[in-house]
């Protein structure tokens, strides 16, 4: 879908000039901050929240506003469009890795599903992590007054959230296993989202052509690149989850024998 669209690109519905966003200030720095907040909160409160009679109602109306989130930036995508200079629907499906990571977490919360949850450790934690640290690639015309800005940082950090949700009060842990499920289901998605890329412009699926130096340019030498770099990287993050679960099981033995 391509052409017109019936809103203005002005106003809270619309984005300002480029370069408005300003990273690591004040409008970066605050939802992080809240975030942390929430996930210190859940942690002190967490056997709390785990005997609360409406914890289950909770998790389904976290997994209804993700939902909301999701839905709510394909619409914006439809009536006011974005500043790739394309406006093409077929570059903003939903695969990025965002997209997946809060579509799965959406059923995770809500199911417990050990595969979906080991997605979203993998995927989530990494993937919408990144985007939290380096906003910027995204948010280069977006600020505190435009829709956008809220929309992109519940994105990303409600995800990871309901992540860190499950790991804290139910105790969810990402097997070795779902490390490799995940790893193969993202390397599948590799080939189709070059092809996507090469298809419509304005399209990068899986950060293909992300402008950087830090990856060769060719789309099939960079998706060679982040097979290796996507194992590494999971085997990482799994490792030092095992590490930080060692510590507190030991903590809570040397608690009790006390």
């Amino acid at each position: 879908m391509s052409g017109e669209y019936p809103y203005s690109s002005e106003g809270f519905f619309g984005f300002g000039e480029p370069g408005i966003f300003r990273a690591y200030g004040l409008m970066h720095l605050i939802p992080v901050l809240i975030f942390f907040a929430a996930v210190v909160f859940i942690s002190r409160r967490r056997e709390q929240i785990r005997n609360w009679k409406h914890e289950t109602s909770f998790r389904y109306g976290l997994s209804f506003f993700m939902f909301v989130i999701e839905f709510s930036y394909f619409i914006w995508l439809l009536y006011v469009g974005d500043t790739s200079g394309q406006y093409l629907m077929m570059s903003k499906l939903p695969l990025h890795l965002c997209d997946l990571g809060m579509i799965c977490c959406m059923y995770t919360v809500i199911t417990k599903n050990q595969v979906l949850f080991g997605f979203n450790f993998f995927v989530t934690l990494f993937g919408a992590s990144l985007a939290c640290i380096i906003p910027q690639t995204v948010l280069s015309d977006v600020s505190p007054a435009y829709f956008r800005y809220y929309q992109f940082w519940f994105e990303h950090l409600v995800p990871i959230f309901g992540t860190v949700y499950m790991m804290v009060i139910h105790d969810m842990r990402p097997r070795y296993r779902d490390l490799w499920i995940t790893s193969a289901f993202l390397i599948s998605l590799l080939y189709p989202s070059i092809r996507l890329n090469e298809a419509f412009p304005g399209s990068d699926y899986l950060f293909l052509k992300l402008d950087t130096s830090l990856f060769p340019a060719d789309q099939y030498i960079r998706a060679a690149v982040y097979t290796v770099a996507i194992i590494g990287i999971f085997h990482l993050m799994y490792l030092l989850c095992r590490l930080v679960t060692r510590q507190e099981t030991a903590v809570s033995t040397e608690t009790v024998i006390c």
